[in-house]
């Protein structure tokens, strides 16, 4: 049979404005016949602080309860820096230049998705949805993506829009030999900065580690917004040409955008 694993990650800002969107265009989306799980690692927090978005304000403990029925875990951000050896991120360069609050952020959530990914890997599935709880998901995920797993067991399809110069790292559907390598990326740190001469980027990271795995990205129209702690819905541009980066990302775009034709046709 085949085996889904749902990975929730991060904090659950706004539950009772995305949640409902996660259920009608994700987990609706997936196969009636396949055996599904949700997985979660979320942060216990009673505040949310986000410098670059401007976002401040206190999260209700309501926020947690749609992921109570899931396997997995709730945690503090206490140690998680010390683990990735922050210090030596920071030596690397504030890439987003606010006194590294942002990278700051970037490794929880990166440690977040690692922690889901390892929760995950005894359940040995044919494809993992990759989804950021605090998403609001306007249009549903493609069924036939779930068709052929053995076919597709390499592909990683992301978001067709905000690549950033890398890959859209908002969510993903990732086949049996890439979940790993999109999950545990945090792992390839050093790694992507040595190799690229680059200071840490989450969308470039990604890219460089699914390159590394020999994935075969494919690209996903569903569109999701961001939804911050007050409730309101982040601009978002949908835009494939938006923020695509150079030349080289460009080829890349449009080999993925010929790969995602041909894999349709399975």
């Amino acid at each position: 049979m085949l085996k889904v694993a749902v990975a929730f990650f991060g904090i659950p800002r706004n539950s009772q404005i995305c949640f409902p969107s996660i259920e009608e265009n994700v987990l609706a989306q997936l196969p009636a016949d396949c055996e599904v799980k949700c997985f979660y690692h979320l942060y216990k927090v009673d505040e949310v602080q986000n410098t670059r978005s401007g976002e401040r304000g206190e999260l209700s403990a309501d926020n947690y309860r749609p992921f109570e029925s899931m396997t997995g875990s709730l945690t503090s951000t206490e140690g998680v820096l010390e683990r990735w050896d922050f210090e030596r991120v920071k030596s690397l360069g504030d890439t987003w230049a606010d006194d590294y609050a942002s990278l700051r952020n970037l490794i929880f959530q990166l440690n977040s998705l690692h922690t889901v990914t390892t929760a995950i890997e005894s359940f040995d599935p044919d494809f993992v949805v990759f989804v950021r709880p605090d998403n609001f998901f306007h249009t549903p995920l493609p069924a036939y993506v779930f068709k052929a797993p053995q076919a597709r067991r390499h592909n990683a399809y992301i978001p067709d829009w905000q690549w950033w110069g890398g890959l859209n790292d908002r969510f993903a559907i990732c086949g049996r030999d890439t979940y790993v390598a999109y999950g545990k990326r945090i792992e390839r740190i050093f790694d992507f900065c040595k190799a690229t001469g680059r200071k840490l980027h989450s969308e470039r990271l990604l890219k460089y580690a699914l390159q590394q795995a020999d994935a075969k990205v494919c690209t996903l129209k569903t569109q999701a917004s961001r939804v911050r702690i007050n409730g309101a819905f982040a601009e978002e541009s949908f835009s494939p040409k938006r923020g695509m980066g150079k030349r080289e990302n460009r080829y890349f775009h449009f080999f993925a955008t010929l790969r995602t034709f041909m894999d349709r046709q399975r």
